[in-house]
């Protein structure tokens, strides 16, 4: 993209910016800027996630430590970011706020 803008900057060191020669008065000069900046500035970034779940990781068997800490390390190896898993324990109602905590293990 490629920008061009009048800067008017007066002795008191006050600025403006405008799309056309200004009108200056005495105290004021202004200056032509000439700007040329990639359009990739522009572009946010999206962040993009696929979880493929087997059915054979459907079963009720508990989850370990181990499988966890698996987990976030695969996906900060290929991400580069840092991924918290959380265990809930459905054994114990979490309709109770202070039981809620009490549910969820961090590893």
């Amino acid at each position: 993209m490629k920008v061009k803008n009048w800067l008017t900057i007066n002795s008191r060191g006050s600025c403006k910016i405008t799309k056309s020669k200004p009108n200056i008065n005495l105290d004021e000069v202004s200056v032509l800027l000439d700007i040329s900046i990639p359009d990739e500035l522009f572009t946010k970034p999206r962040l993009e996630a696929k979880i493929d779940v087997p059915v054979e990781a459907a079963n009720p068997e508990k989850i370990d430590a181990n499988v966890i800490e698996n987990v976030q390390e695969a996906i900060k190896s290929v991400t580069g970011l840092d991924f918290r898993v959380n265990l809930i324990n459905e054994e114990q109602g979490v309709n109770e706020k202070d039981d809620e905590n009490k549910n969820i293990q961090e590893f």
